[in-house]
């Protein structure tokens, strides 16, 4: 899937962190940066969800 395509299909939100988990974000988004990455919170959090998503279908595959 190209990532234009990907992201009409997305829908905007919001999510409410805590103190700690902002910054944690925040803190891994700027060791990302530093690494030449461009990552924002958001980008993070998108990719934890995915990671989380393949490997939740991964689980069910096995389940069936």
């Amino acid at each position: 899937m190209n990532q234009s395509a990907g992201r009409d299909k997305m829908k905007k939100t919001t999510i409410e962190l805590t103190e700690d988990q902002y910054f944690f974000l925040k803190e891994k988004a700027i060791e990302l940066q530093k690494q030449r990455k461009h990552y924002s919170i958001v980008s993070i959090i998108r990719d934890l969800i995915e990671k989380d998503r393949q490997n939740w279908a991964k689980k069910s595959d096995r389940k069936s």
